[in-house]
């Protein structure tokens, strides 16, 4: 009698449990069932340590009730120390104080799986804020630190928005928290950043305008703002914005027109291929495009000069000239020195990092007030002058140099600019005096225009009264005038006298 196999017995043999097996296919089961299971197990595991939502939870997994904190240690340049989250107290980069520092957070849900998975994907660029965390900031002390406390777990971004004058804003970065314990045991609550402020020099303005140049209401002024340029490359870190941004505070008005030049290097770029300019309320900016981003992030220089021209505008109620200037970068990777803003819009700190007042320019105007008396403490009144630029002899007002023709001593004449000299010529009398043969010169700088009071110098000017010169000459009356006459009558007859005689001889 045959006897036929049952279903359950044909499994069993297969997987050679009973006679006739197949060896080399009873291998490769075992084999799958035990990867099967490894699989199984190290899943588990994984899902334990990396992140498992729980409402007590010990060192292998994570706490979602614990708080961490992220302190931002700011310094400048490289640490050479790997970014483990681990505080590193042996650095011997200098401490930075007062940059600021934003945190906000990703409105990714890192309470499970999925979340983590996610949360590794999130980039600056990509981040998502959550709308129910409101955004941290602080600024960094004398110890180069500041902290961000009572932080839940979750995906973080990390923004310097401001940098002190001279170092360069640090790339914004993603942190999770917590981190994985470098030790290998556990995680990290609380975790220590090190972004790193590269130095740079700081914005600064000059006035260019030529010493010998009459300043006054309408005179064009000149100015030089020089431009760091901050560490970049022409990949990862190359410029994607950079703008330039005259200010006037006061006294000046700049036109479109007076961005007179852009210099990188030795090359002067050219409007509307490198850069365009455009004004904005009494701003004017300088915005650099296509071609002049790549040259400048190509560029090797360290410096960027832009050279301007304005109009002294007000100066009667401003007193003072004052121009600032400002400029705003970001890079390719996300640094800027905006806190985040476009350096090409107009929004309020969009203009970057300005100069500060000892990098400013600012050029104070004076006054001069005439005092006219006849060389005693006698006052005249009645003189008119001319206020101007000396003449190069320094014996007149140079002809088309006036700051006011028809002066008296009433009134003060100004504002004027600061001057090596500046003259004052009469140009009528006082009545029963004589005019001034040559002008009144008097110092005019800087110097003597902050220490005057009021701002105002003086010019004296002394007449001499016209009875000086006249009481020099002859006598025209009394015992002078009978002398004369009787010298005349007698030499009147002595040549009579001898007329008649030679008649008589002849």
């Amino acid at each position: 009698m045959r006897i036929q196999r049952s279903k359950t017995e044909t499994n069993i043999t297969t997987y050679g449990y009973t006679g006739g097996i197949d060896m080399r296919n009873a291998k490769e089961g075992v084999s799958r069932i035990i990867g099967l299971g490894i699989a199984l197990v190290l899943a588990a595991v994984f899902s334990m340590l990396i992140w498992v939502p729980q409402g007590h939870a010990d060192g292998t997994t994570v706490d979602m009730n614990k708080k961490g904190s992220i302190t931002v240690h700011s310094v400048e340049g490289d640490t050479g120390v790997p970014a483990t989250g681990a505080e590193v107290n042996n650095l011997t980069n200098q401490k930075i104080n007062g940059s600021e520092f934003t945190l906000t957070k990703d409105s990714t849900d890192v309470s499970t799986i999925a979340g983590m998975q996610a949360a590794a994907g999130v980039t600056t660029k990509n981040f998502t804020a959550d709308t129910h965390f409101i955004a941290k900031n602080c600024t960094t002390q004398t110890n180069g630190s500041c902290k961000f406390e009572q932080l839940v777990p979750g995906v973080y971004k990390l923004e310097q928005i401001k940098a002190p004058t001279g170092k360069q804003t640090a790339a914004p970065a993603i942190v999770v928290l917590p981190l994985t314990n470098p030790t290998g045991n556990g995680f990290l609550y609380d975790i220590h950043v090190y972004p790193k402020n590269a130095t740079i020099g700081s914005i600064k303005k000059v006035n260019t305008t030529p010493a010998d140049t009459l300043l006054k209401e309408g005179a064009e002024m000149t100015f030089k703002i020089t431009v760091p340029i901050p560490k970049h490359d022409a990949d990862a870190k190359k410029f994607t914005a950079f703008t330039v941004t005259d200010e006037p505070v006061s006294g000046l008005t700049v036109a479109e027109s007076g961005i007179t030049s852009v210099v990188l290097g030795t090359e002067t770029l050219t409007s509307d291929t490198h850069y365009t300019v455009s004004k904005t309320g009494n701003n004017v900016k300088v915005t650099f495009v296509g071609d002049g981003l790549t040259k400048l992030s190509g560029s090797t220089e360290s410096e960027l000069i832009v050279n301007v021209k304005g109009t002294v505008t007000n100066i009667a109620n401003d007193k003072v000239v004052k121009n600032k200037a400002a400029y705003a970068y970001k890079l390719a990777d996300g640094t800027n020195n905006t806190g985040g803003k476009d350096p090409n819009g107009n929004d309020p700190g969009s203009e970057g990092v300005e100069t500060k007042d000892d990098d400013s320019s600012q050029t104070t105007f004076g006054y001069v007030q005439i005092k006219n008396t006849d060389g005693t403490t006698n006052a005249l009144t009645g003189g008119k002058f001319k206020v101007g630029k000396c003449a190069a002899d320094g014996k007149s007002v140079a002809a088309g140099q006036e700051v006011a023709t028809d002066a008296t001593t009433a009134a003060q004449v100004g504002p004027i600019g600061p001057l090596a000299k500046l003259c004052v010529e009469q140009t009528t009398a006082p009545t029963g005096y004589a005019l001034n043969p040559e002008a009144t010169a008097i110092e005019f700088t800087a110097e003597k225009i902050t220490n005057a009071n009021n701002k105002t110098l003086e010019a004296l000017v002394t007449n001499t009264s016209n009875n000086d010169f006249l009481s020099k000459l002859p006598l025209t009356g009394g015992p002078g005038v009978i002398a004369l006459l009787s010298a005349g009558a007698v030499l009147m007859l002595v040549a009579v006298a001898l007329m008649s005689r030679k008649r008589h001889q002849d």
